[in-house]
């Protein structure tokens, strides 16, 4: 199992700065109410969603696209009511 030091939860806050000004605005929202109550399996997850290219992540949050993966549901819908 992974563990996330506060330097590792440095770097996915970095992450969290994207290249549209939309995720960017969902984002911080998130990292500010949620972030921190975020287990480190969710962490896991929440990495793993970053990893997507811009405009799939969008589609992803804004329910244009349904996610095929039951983990990363959870992590966008605490991300659409962050």
């Amino acid at each position: 199992m992974v563990t996330f030091d506060e330097s590792a939860k440095r770097r996915i806050r970095f992450l969290t700065r994207r290249g549209l000004l939309e995720l960017d605005i969902l984002l911080g929202r998130f990292m500010e109410t949620e972030f921190q109550h975020l287990s480190d399996e969710e962490l896991v997850i929440f990495v793993e969603i970053l990893d997507l290219p811009d405009q799939e992540f969008l589609a992803l949050v804004n329910q244009k696209e349904q996610a095929d993966r039951d983990d990363f549901k959870l992590i966008l819908e605490k991300i659409r009511n962050a």
